[in-house]
């Protein structure tokens, strides 16, 4: 005979207790599982971000996966058809401190070729907080997210496209805090009367729609046409595509991430590789502009234009240098295309540790501001095509404005009216 001592009898216990609450556990996430509902759901590939709630039926509850940092909207998944029928994908009601704040005015985007190519769903099929859709067969893959994505594979294919450009050199700028690289685009050669220029984009890595915008003028900047031959005359273009790095391909909010974003890291003391990196960069090329590609709020209705934002009296001329760049981008933009861009610049009587201030502060600049582009602004064309072609406009103006600098010797003279 084995005599249990009260001691085996707790050990005993506790054990059954933790397989218990191991049991309920299993229970609990099968029962939230795709395995209940009439879809599965992944989010493990580059971008992908979701929280599911619950899943069960015919209805999917799901948000962004803040993954401890503040409240935002970027989510991106993928649903896999358990049997065929109608979907529905219900977010909280405000998200991100909006009412419906989780998807766009033009609904969400959809991809039916796992990411490869992707258009907006358009709202007939949003009901508030959620939408819905029809799977017409088991096993039917459709990926779905609040803004259309650019990953790696994105500007992977942008640069093997461009591989044989004489114009363009593609370097490693600084290693992520996670291994990858940082890619530095090189547009162009230095010279004696040949101008630096800095352009940025993904400080927040959920703003992908400038991404698009970025790439069309990174093209036309690298090609024959008269606006990009000039541009190359005038300046040499350095271009990070990805500043917060592992946000994009993680799939991370970017915006007001913890303890701050990769645009509130331009004080004395830089925490991010990619900033770090940034600014001695501009040690070692006396970059004369600085422009950074951003995406504002998903609803807010003052954010579905294009604006400029930056100091408005740093550099000297920036005010003058902007709305003179702003009205030429207006006057080549198609009429479908988002409106604007308005200039917000406002007084600053000290820099904000923030990329254009950091810059605009600077002695010798000439222009340094932050560009948004709305996602997806109703009635408005927000499709890649579309947002790679207003790249290509700001090239020209870009090539049309009379940029003022604080010496006159420095003037940039506008000349492809």
């Amino acid at each position: 005979m084995t005599l249990i001592s009260d001691n085996n009898v707790g050990r005993l216990t506790l054990a059954a207790l933790a397989m218990l609450a191991l049991a309920t556990t299993a229970a609990h996430v099968q029962g939230d599982s795709a395995a209940t509902g009439s879809v599965t759901i992944n989010s493990a590939f580059p971008g992908g971000n979701v929280k599911v709630t619950h899943n069960e039926g015919d209805s999917v509850h799901v948000a962004p996966d803040l993954r401890g940092d503040s409240p935002w909207f970027y989510w991106y998944l993928e649903a896999t058809a358990v049997k065929p029928g109608r979907v529905s994908f219900v977010f909280p009601e405000k998200v991100a401190g909006f009412k419906n704040g989780a998807i766009g005015y033009q609904g969400p985007a959809i991809s039916t070729d796992r990411g490869k190519t992707w258009n907006w769903m358009g709202i007939d099929n949003v009901q508030g907080n959620a939408f819905s859709f029809f799977f017409t067969e088991k096993e039917e893959r459709v990926r779905f997210a609040v803004t259309i994505p650019y990953v790696q594979t994105d500007l992977d294919g942008f640069l093997k496209k461009n591989a044989s450009n004489p114009h363009l050199t593609n370097s490693v700028l600084t290693k992520s805090r996670h291994g990858r690289d940082v890619e530095l685009l090189q547009i162009g050669k230095p010279g004696p009367e040949v101008k630096a220029v800095l352009v940025t984009g993904r400080h927040h890595a959920a703003e992908t729609m400038a991404s698009y915008v970025l790439e069309g003028f990174l093209q036309e900047a690298l090609s024959d046409s008269p606006a990009g031959r000039e541009f190359r005359k005038r300046h040499v273009l350095y271009v990070v595509p990805f500043v917060d790095k592992d946000g994009v391909e993680e799939g991370d909010q970017g915006k007001n991430r913890k303890p701050h974003d990769h645009n509130r890291d331009y004080g004395d003391e830089s925490i991010y590789p990619e900033v770090q990196a940034i600014k001695k960069l501009a040690e070692a090329k006396n970059f004369r502009f600085a422009l950074d590609f951003h995406c504002p709020t998903l609803v807010m209705k003052d954010h579905q234009v294009m604006y400029f934002v930056g100091a408005k009296e740093h550099p000297k001329h920036n005010f003058e240098n902007v709305s003179e760049f702003a009205a030429w981008i207006k006057k080549g933009l198609p009429e479908n295309a988002p409106f604007g861009p308005l200039v917000w610049l406002r007084p600053a009587a000290k820099p904000t540790p923030m990329n254009s201030h950091y810059f605009g502060f600077k002695e010798g600049m000439i222009m340094a501001a932050t560009l948004e582009i709305p996602f997806a602004p109703p009635g408005k064309a927000s499709d890649p095509a579309s947002c790679r072609r207003y790249g290509q406009v700001m090239l020209h103006a870009w090539v049309n404005t009379h940029f003022l600098a604080p010496d006159p010797q420095s003037q940039v003279q506008g000349k492809l009216k």
